[in-house]
């Protein structure tokens, strides 16, 4: 039966894990999600994805059972993840609020959607005095939301969330997209035939500038040129943060780094810097997204922006070797 289940650690550190003890798709006639009924410590990823698989249970009619709904549920309930999958949640104590450190799942299927969820980022996360951090958010959101519209024909659209974290001198925010739709082998196969049966190819290509660009639709830029994914992972390589993409059979994450900014060198190739990468032996059905921005680490976020841009070449060969690590 389709179970997604939360391990004790669900969250980007703990990606390959909590991959492997979920069978999200599986045939069955009731779905089940699960909470480790001792203690849980989840990210933004694993709620996003978890509301996402719930709307593709919905479409389907499957009915979802929920198991362990303790206090180890009690942050996915303030992040409104039960609301999103239509199951009752009675915690019988008083929840804590943390105002100011997230904002809670949000279901995005249009522009207006994508500029609610954005202006969200400021009010809940309380970073108005932080405009630098505040940008390089802004703008991560708006691609990987913008990539699910363009790209991903998803009936459900998105499911969106974030966090602030802080503490030992650390300030990170932690962001995660996730829909059930197409997938980025299915979407990129129709103009790269060769990624038709390579998952990690597939990710490795979508990670490139100029390789998914959409210059025309109703959400389409003329000056997209296919940079999106190429841009958030090279905020969360300069910042010291996660990266990880994950589609079908196939997943990718970026390691954490200590690497001085003025060190960096952004890579077109993925593949080509401290990586992860991942063949699964259950697939997720659509693509997730998900990276953290060390805001500490954060410089002049419009010259950071175009120092960036300004390392694409004019001419990108996509490189077709797998590295695994």
């Amino acid at each position: 039966m389709p179970r997604f289940r939360f391990p004790t650690n669900t969250t980007i550190h703990a990606a390959l894990n909590f991959f492997s003890v979920n069978d999200f798709f599986a045939s069955g006639q009731e779905a089940v999600l699960e909470f480790d009924p001792n203690w849980v410590h989840v990210e933004p990823i694993g709620l996003a994805m978890a509301a996402s698989w719930g709307g593709w249970c919905r479409r389907r009619q499957i009915p979802i059972r929920a198991e362990n709904l303790g206090r180890t549920a009690d942050y996915a309930a303030r992040m409104g993840l039960f609301q999103h999958l239509g199951i009752d949640y009675d915690p019988g104590h008083q929840v804590h609020e943390e105002a100011g450190r997230f904002v809670p799942l949000a279901n995005v299927r249009t522009p207006a959607d994508i500029t609610s969820f954005i202006a969200d980022l400021s009010a809940l996360l309380h970073l108005d005095d932080d405009p630098e951090s505040l940008a390089a958010l802004q703008y991560c959101t708006s691609e990987m939301l913008r990539n699910v519209l363009e790209h991903s024909q998803s009936q459900e659209g998105a499911y969106v969330c974030a966090h602030n974290y802080s503490g030992s001198g650390t300030h990170r925010v932690t962001l995660a997209v996730a829909d059930c739709g197409m997938g980025v082998m299915r979407h990129l196969g129709r103009a790269y035939p060769e990624v038709t049966n390579d998952p990690l190819l597939a990710l490795q290509l979508a990670m490139q500038p100029g390789v998914t660009g959409a210059n025309t639709g109703p959400f389409g830029s003329p000056d997209n040129a296919g940079a999106g994914l190429y841009v958030t992972r090279s905020i969360s390589q300069g910042t010291g943060g996660y990266f990880l993409i994950l589609s079908g059979r196939a997943a990718y994450r970026l390691f954490r780094s200590d690497q001085q900014l003025e060190n960096l060198t952004p890579a077109v190739d993925p593949f080509a810097v401290r990586s992860n990468q991942w063949q699964l032996n259950a697939p997720w059905e659509g693509t997730v997204v998900s990276l953290e921005i060390r805001t500490e680490r954060i410089p002049q976020f419009q010259e950071f922006f175009s120092w960036i841009r300004s390392q694409i070449p004019i001419r990108v060969t996509p490189r077709r070797q797998v590295r695994f690590t």
